[in-house]
C-alpha cells in the first residue's frame, strides 16, 4: 500500500503517434556533428508497459492462488455438514439437480438454485458425501478468492495506484466477511465476489464508450443481478438495483437506451431460468410448500411495531457492518453517502455511490425482517451485508490511503456516532450481550474475537474495541502523510489482525464443531446404517433436528424416510430405521415395539440415537399408536 501522493499515469497522458510512438520524456535529443544518437526502434516503445501488465497480472493470478489456498487449507479437516438445514439442504439440491436422491425439506425456506447449480458437477463424479463436501469447499475456496482480483479492479477506479490497489484488495479478501462464510457449503461463501463483479460490471455500463462495451456491460449486468436473486433472496434488492440503473440510463443516455433494453431482456431471461429451476427444486424437496419470506416480510410491515422493528433489524446491520470491517467499512459508508450529496462528484461514481448505498439500506431492512419474530438475535447477524461489508471496506482504504485528514476525521466521526447509537439499539432488543458458544459463533464470530468471549459477547465491549482499531487506522493513516513507511505498516495491522480473527473463528466455529460432530455421530450414524442397493432406511422425527437434518445428505444411495415413532409405524419396505435414544433408559427402549428379527447395530449416547437392522424374514416394524397424543412433530426448518 502507497500514500495518497501516489499517481498514477492516465492514458491520455501518454503520446503516441502512429508506428513511432515514443513517450514525451523520453524522446532523444540529437548530438552535433557526425554522430547521432539514433532513435529507439517503433515497437521498443510500448514494451516496457506491456510487460509491466504482464508482471501484474501474474501478481494476480499468484494473489488469487494464495487466497484460495488459505481458505482450502483452514477447510481441509470438514467432513461433514456444520450450518444445518442450510448447508444439507444446498447440498442435498445438489445432489438432487445432479440425478441424486431428493430429501423432505417441506415447511422450511426456499434454498433456491443457484448455489446448488455451482456445486451440482461435484455429484456427477461422486457419491461419497465427505468426497463431495471436500470438493464443494474447493469449489467454494476458488470463487471466494476471486474477492482479491475483483476488490484490485474495484481500487484501481478509485484511483489508487497499483502496489496500493493490490494490498487493500488482498487485505479486503482476508476479511471474515470475505473468507469465513467459504467455509460453508452455503450461498453466503460467493456473495461477496457476486457483488463486486456486479458493481463492477454495471460501473462498466455507465462509463462504456462503445455500443458494443454498453451492450456487453448491460447484459453481464442484467444476468449477475439475476443470478444474485437465483442465490438467495437478497438478491431481489440487486435485482431491483439494476432495474434503477437501467431507468436512469434511459432517462439521461439516451444513446444507452438500445443496452437498457438488452440488460432488460437478459434480466428477465435469467430470472426466468432461474424461476424453472426453483419450481423444479419444489416439486421435488418441498412436496408440502415451503415457508414464504416475502409473507413474513409483509406481515412485518403491516403493524405499527413491525416497522418499528425494521429499524431495529437495520440498526443491528449497520452495526455488524462497523465491527465486522473494524470501522474501516463504515468509513466507505459515509464517503459513500457524502459522495451521493456533494457537488463535483463524477457522475458515474455518484450513480454507483447511490446505488451501492441504496442496495445495502434495503438489505439490512429487507433479509432480517423476513425472519421469524423469534429469532430477534439474529437481526444482528453479519452474514447478510457480507458482500457490501467487503465493498464498502474497499471505499474505506482508499479513504484512508487518499482523502485529506478532514475527511478521515468527518468520516471516522460519523461513523463511531452512528455504531453507537445502533450498538445502543442492538443492546435494547437483543440484550447486553449476545451468545457466542458453540453452535452461535457462525452468526457472532466477530463480537467474539473483538471481546474475546467464546460464551457471551458483551455488546458495549464490542463495540468500543472496534472503535478502537477504527481510532488506530485513523492515526495510521494521518501520520503516514509525513512518515510514507507507516502506510505498510497500517495495512500489515489490518492484515494481521484480519488473518487472527478468520483462524481463531475457524478454530472455535467450524474445527470445534467438526469435533462435536464426529463425537455425536452425524457421519457413523450413516456408516452404521451400512445401505446395500435398494434397502430403504427410516429415521424417527424425534432424533436430534440437527442430526436428522444432517442424515438427508449423508445416506446418500437413497431418499430418507421420515416417520412420526408414537403415531405411525415407518414404511413396511424399510430395512434399517434410526432412532432416539431416550435419556436414562437401556438402548432397546429407543423402539419397545420392535418385533423379533430386529437388532441394535449402532449406538450413540451424546448423539441420544439408536440403529436398527432387519433380519430377513422379519416382520415390519410396528409402533405403538396410543402415544399419538404426546408425538412431537418435525420441527420446522429456518435458515
Amino acid at each position: 500500500m502507497t500514500s495518497r501522493n501516489e499517481t498514477v499515469l492516465p492514458v491520455a497522458r501518454r503520446v503516441y503517434t502512429g508506428a513511432s510512438a515514443v513517450a514525451v520524456r523520453s524522446r532523444p535529443r540529437p548530438e552535433r556533428g557526425r554522430h547521432r544518437l539514433r532513435p529507439e526502434p517503433a515497437a521498443a516503445a510500448p514494451a516496457g508497459p506491456r510487460r509491466r501488465n504482464w508482471r501484474f497480472a501474474l501478481l494476480l493470478v499468484a494473489g488469487w492462488l494464495f487466497q484460495a489456498a488459505l481458505r482450502a487449507w483452514l477447510s481441509r479437516t470438514q467432513a461433514v455438514p456444520l450450518d444445518n438445514p442450510d448447508e444439507t439442504a444446498y447440498l442435498v439440491a445438489a445432489r438432487f439437480l445432479a440425478g441424486g436422491p431428493a430429501a423432505d425439506f417441506s415447511g422450511a425456506t426456499l434454498y433456491r438454485g443457484g448455489y446448488p447449480l455451482l456445486i451440482t458437477p461435484v455429484f456427477w463424479f461422486t457419491s461419497s458425501p465427505a468426497a463431495a463436501y471436500h470438493a464443494a469447499l474447493l469449489i467454494n475456496a476458488a470463487v471466494s478468492a476471486a474477492v482479491m482480483p475483483l476488490g484490485y479492479l474495484a481500487c484501481r477506479r478509485l484511483g489508487l495506484g497499483r502496489p496500493a490497489a493490490y494490498g487493500a484488495a488482498m487485505i479486503a479478501a482476508l476479511l471474515p466477511a470475505a473468507f469465513f462464510y467459504s467455509e460453508y457449503a452455503i450461498a453466503d461463501a460467493i456473495f461477496p465476489v457476486l457483488t463486486l463483479a456486479w458493481l463492477l460490471t454495471t460501473h462498466n455500463w455507465l462509463v462504456a464508450t462503445s455500443p458494443r462495451a454498453r451492450y456487453a456491460a448491460a447484459t453481464g449486468s442484467a444476468v449477475l443481478s439475476g443470478y444474485a436473486w437465483a442465490v438467495h433472496s437478497r438478491g431481489s434488492v440487486m435485482l431491483a438495483g439494476f432495474a434503477a440503473v437501467c431507468v436512469f440510463i434511459a432517462w439521461r443516455r439516451p444513446a444507452g437506451r438500445g443496452s437498457v433494453v438488452a440488460g432488460f431482456a437478459a434480466a428477465v431471461v435469467t430470472v426466468g431460468v432461474a424461476s424453472v429451476l426453483d419450481r423444479y427444486l419444489v416439486t421435488g424437496l418441498y412436496p408440502a410448500g415451503t415457508r414464504s419470506l416475502s409473507g413474513q416480510l409483509v406481515n412485518t410491515l403491516e403493524s405499527f411495531y413491525g416497522n418499528i422493528h425494521i429499524t431495529e433489524m437495520a440498526a443491528g446491520q449497520l452495526w455488524r457492518l462497523v465491527l465486522d470491517s473494524w470501522g474501516i467499512a463504515g468509513i466507505g459508508l459515509v464517503a459513500a453517502v457524502g459522495a451521493i450529496a456533494r457537488r463535483g462528484v463524477r457522475t458515474d461514481l455518484r450513480v454507483m455511490a447511490a446505488l451501492s448505498v441504496g442496495v445495502t439500506a434495503g438489505i439490512a431492512f429487507a433479509a432480517p425482517a423476513a425472519l421469524p419474530p423469534q429469532q430477534t438475535m439474529v437481526w444482528a447477524s453479519g452474514r447478510y451485508l457480507d458482500g457490501f461489508i467487503v465493498t464498502f471496506f474497499l471505499v474505506g482504504a482508499v479513504v484512508l490511503l487518499r482523502a485529506a485528514p478532514r475527511t478521515i476525521l468527518v468520516c471516522a466521526g460519523c461513523i463511531a456516532g452512528l455504531a453507537v447509537m445502533a450498538a445502543l439499539t442492538v443492546a435494547v432488543y437483543a440484550g447486553t450481550s449476545l451468545p457466542t458458544k458453540r453452535g452461535m459463533r457462525f452468526d457472532f464470530g466477530e463480537p467474539a474475537v473483538l471481546t474475546q468471549n467464546w460464551s457471551r459477547a458483551s455488546v458495549l465491549v464490542a463495540t468500543m474495541a472496534a472503535l478502537a482499531l477504527l481510532v488506530a487506522w485513523v492515526v495510521f493513516a494521518l501520520l503516514a502523510r509525513n512518515v510514507q513507511v507507516l502506510t505498510c505498516l497500517l495495512g500489515a495491522a489490518v492484515a494481521l489482525v484480519s488473518l487472527a480473527a478468520v483462524v481463531q473463528l475457524t478454530a472455535y466455529g467450524p474445527r470445534a464443531d467438526t469435533a462435536y460432530a464426529d463425537k455425536t455421530g452425524v457421519a457413523a450414524m450413516a456408516a452404521a446404517d451400512g445401505l446395500k442397493p435398494g434397502e430403504q432406511v427410516a429415521i424417527a422425527t424425534n432424533v436430534s433436528g440437527i442430526i436428522r437434518i444432517a442424515q438427508g445428505f449423508e445416506v446418500s444411495s437413497t431418499k430418507l424416510d421420515v416417520f412420526n415413532p408414537f403415531c405411525a409405524p415407518p414404511p413396511a419396505d424399510v430395512t434399517v430405521i434410526d432412532a432416539a435414544w431416550p435419556a436414562g433408559k437401556p438402548a432397546r427402549t429407543s423402539l419397545p415395539e420392535a418385533p423379533a428379527g430386529w437388532r441394535i447395530v449402532a449406538a450413540n449416547r451424546l448423539g441420544d440415537w439408536v440403529v436398527w437392522r432387519r433380519s430377513p424374514g422379519a416382520a415390519a416394524m410396528r409402533v405403538n399408536t396410543d402415544l399419538c397424543k404426546h408425538s412431537s412433530a418435525v420441527p420446522a426448518l429456518t435458515g
